[in-house]
């Protein structure tokens, strides 16, 4: 059974108090990767008053920090679906401290490297946060659009997957070969690493052992709570670990993941219409 929108009577609520609120950003805080919606700033930023708030994104760290700074958040930014958790940039500009780092085991980073040859796919990676690609294609500038970030090319990427990267990502537009994309790396990938998604044309590389479930865990168990004290948001399939391990999940009922509703307790509209800041108001978190 589909879960309610939370401003509905009668949708559920948390059992107890949340300790710790965890959002996602893209397709649920902020859409298309350019609009916060003036209501969600003003709601996570007053809930930042009352408990921590928890970004867990797959954006790398210097393309989350701009939306992180907007909605007032100060906790450790989890990135790279949970490759990568870091300290917020200071007031003087400094990188915060790095609290986990996990890079993709370079075997099945090649793997992934040459499947994306063979099938003409377009793939990039990440050295020392900057994205890196072999070629400027359409589907690049698709990603970097939203993303917010320029890309450095390189005549080939083996030298940057061997000293290790968070993540690596597939961008194709056609939903069949998306699809197929998937099927084939998890196949071939097996146990060695993670494929999940965060958007619809993104197919996403990480370390088996990396997922947002396992950073945010690390980030509130900093502060003393537990994953089932927290209520998450969240709208995407690499989303679902996380939503199936805190104590009350609301997803983005925006109709492209309809089995991401079945991890959730309640649902929220689209960024593009203040979700976020309803479920905040719904909880008494503003």
């Amino acid at each position: 059974m589909t879960p309610v929108d939370i401003r509905e009577p009668g949708a559920a609520r948390p059992r107890a108090a949340p300790r710790a609120l965890i959002l996602d950003l893209d397709g649920t805080t902020i859409s298309r990767g350019a609009f916060l919606h003036p209501r969600t700033a003003e709601a996570v930023r007053a809930a930042t008053a009352k408990l921590p708030v928890v970004v867990a994104t797959g954006r790398q760290y210097v393309s989350a920090m701009p939306w992180v700074h907007e909605l007032g958040v100060t906790e450790p930014v989890v990135c790279y679906e949970g490759a990568l958790v870091r300290g917020v940039v200071d007031v003087a500009g400094n990188w915060g401290p790095v609290l986990l780092e996990r890079t993709l085991p370079a075997e099945a980073a090649l793997r992934t490297l040459q499947l994306a040859r063979e099938h003409n796919w377009h793939v990039h990676a990440y050295d020392r946060e900057q994205l890196v690609a072999e070629r400027d294609r359409p589907e690049l500038r698709l990603y970097t659009d939203v993303a917010g970030v320029e890309a450095r090319f390189v005549a080939g990427l083996e030298p940057v997957l061997e000293r290790g990267t968070p993540k690596m990502v597939c961008v194709i537009e056609n939903p069949a070969e998306v699809r197929r994309c998937m099927r084939l790396l998890r196949h071939e990938l097996g146990a060695r690493a993670r494929v999940t998604q965060s958007r619809e044309p993104y197919v996403e590389v990480v370390s088996a052992d990396v997922s947002k479930s396992n950073a945010c865990d690390l980030v509130c168990w900093r502060r003393g709570i537990a994953l089932k004290e927290t209520v998450c948001i969240g709208d995407a399939p690499n989303d679902i670990d996380v939503l199936d391990r805190a104590g009350f999940a609301i997803a983005v009922d925006a109709g492209r993941y309809p089995n991401v509703l079945k991890h959730a307790d309640a649902t929220i509209r689209p960024p593009t219409d203040g979700g976020v800041a309803d479920a905040l108001e719904a909880l008494g978190l503003t």
